[in-house]
């Protein structure tokens, strides 16, 4: 019954954590329709949808069920935070990551872990080292590429991990980390084979010759870029930055000047090339120059300085739920030690009491049987001199010791079963002695002596002794056991 039960939870589990939505409960349904259109927007048209309504009502419904269904409350975190970046509340967006980070501790209580979702996973992962770069926390961005970088690995998705490599490889970067950097490029240029990959390790390497002051090699890796038809805005950034350090200023300022035509251009890849611009005097006028600097400043304290600040706060709750995860393992492991401790102390005095407690009754159990056998032996011996007392009345006061009173069978049997516990009726149902072989025990029963039962039978003496033996051969005993075994035969 309990095994029966066990494997209708374990059932009921794995339809849950497959993510069909509990038909009894219409928010549950709600919940993952929002999803379903959610991954239908990514997958088919490269967007993230924009429902706040909708996903801030899935968020909070699967938050009250996400022991119970975690996968699915980890990628509507995802994507709620996704919705959130997009419009410019960080810290929001980064509490809805973390809290997807926790959805694989949460699915370790239900007992099919092997459903995690690693990919959304890896994907939470990577927009918060993208939150950690932008505000300029490239040892923390790396950690969470990495950590990103591992769950792709495990869902098997060899694209979203190579570009992940690359995205560890520009944090080193601008750690100016040389040599870690291109181990990490080269990894990707021996195993991956994806043309799209490869072109955006191009863009990491003119980024990475950029910082490390290589501007030759840095124009080189962007131009590579473009003629791979990739035309990022990054690439014309760190060649107006590599342009303008080589003070080829015309070259700088054309590419600044392309940048800022862009209309998708990053806020901070604008500010950087208003720089530029305004920086060139022999070309910008000082109106242009002023009103170039206004719109910088206006750059810095209307956007990027409050997304810093709100990014700060980010990266604040990131390292306080870093922090919470180092301090409550130790607190875990020191938990189930004691746990265990007290489990083990309690086991052992449990089993060593049962073992007391067994042995008394084992010790009890032995007094009495040897109390018992006393007993029966004491009794089978009273028996036996009753017994005894019998028989010599039968030999002095009936006919049994005769020829006579023995031909007269139904009598004997009749007064030895009635004198002996029906001794002639168990010797019958043994199936092993005729009648004339029954006779003779009642005679061996008796105490005849071998020379009257010669007379009695009509048998020689060589013959009784020879008949007795034979008697003893079927009943398992010896001649001169052959009356104690009738005797408790009797008894038994």
């Amino acid at each position: 019954m309990h095994n029966c039960k066990f494997i209708v939870f374990v059932l009921l589990c794995a339809v849950m954590q497959l993510g069909l939505p509990c038909c009894a409960c219409q928010p549950i349904r709600n919940a993952h329709q929002v999803i379903a259109v959610a991954d239908s927007l990514r997958v088919n048209e490269g967007i993230t949808c924009d429902d706040s309504l909708a996903l801030a009502e899935a968020y909070s419904t699967l938050g009250h069920w996400r022991l119970i269904y975690p996968n699915a409350y980890a990628r509507v975190c995802y994507y709620y935070g996704r919705m959130l970046r997009n419009r410019n509340d960080q810290v929001a967006a980064m509490r809805a990551f973390i809290s997807g980070t926790h959805a694989p501790y949460v699915q370790r209580v239900v007992p099919l872990p092997w459903f995690t979702d690693y990919h959304i996973l890896g994907r939470i992962y990577s927009n918060m080292g993208t939150m950690c770069h932008l505000a300029d926390e490239f040892e923390l961005s790396y950690e969470m590429y990495e950590q990103s970088a591992e769950q792709f690995h495990k869902s098997k998705d060899t694209t979203a991990y190579y570009y992940t490599l690359n995205a560890m490889a520009l944090q080193l970067a601008e750690q100016r980390l040389h040599d870690e950097t291109f181990s990490i490029l080269n990894q990707v240029e021996h195993e991956c084979t994806d043309a799209n990959v490869l072109t955006k390790t191009w863009e990491t390497k003119a980024i990475l010759y950029e910082k490390i002051d290589i501007y030759d090699s840095a124009i080189t890796a962007a131009k590579e870029l473009y003629r791979r038809g990739y035309y990022p805005t990054q690439g014309y950034v760190t060649m107006a930055q590599a342009y303008w350090n080589l003070q080829m200023y015309d070259s700088a300022l054309y590419y600044a000047q392309y940048v800022l035509s862009q209309p998708h251009a990053p806020n901070k890849n604008r500010y950087n090339m208003l720089y530029i611009v305004s920086s060139n005097e022999s070309i910008v006028s000082a109106e242009e120059k002023l009103v170039h600097s206004e719109e910088r400043s206006d750059i810095d304290k209307e956007i990027l300085d409050p997304l810093h600040r709100q990014l700060t706060l980010s990266i604040e709750l990131l390292r306080q739920d870093r922090d919470a995860k180092a301090y409550l393992m130790p607190c875990i492991i020191i938990t189930c030690a004691i746990f265990f401790i007290i489990l083990s102390f309690i086991l052992t005095r449990y089993f060593r009491t049962r073992a007391t407690t067994l042995k008394a009754k084992e010790d009890e159990l032995s007094e009495k049987k040897q109390y018992f056998a006393k007993e029966k032996t004491l009794h089978h011996n009273t028996i036996k001199q009753i017994f005894d007392k019998t028989c010599k009345n039968l030999r002095i006061k009936s006919n049994l010791c005769s020829a006579k009173g023995l031909a007269n069978y139904d009598m004997a049997k009749k007064v030895i079963n009635s004198k002996f516990n029906k001794l002639i009726d168990k010797l019958e149902a043994m199936n092993v002695l005729s009648e004339r072989e029954i006779q003779f025990c009642i005679l061996v029963l008796l105490e005849v002596p071998q020379k009257q039962i010669a007379e009695i039978l009509v048998y020689s003496e060589k013959s009784v002794k020879k008949t007795k033996a034979n008697i003893a051969k079927k009943m398992q005993t010896t001649s001169s056991g052959l009356r104690n075994n009738l005797l408790d035969i009797a008894l038994s």
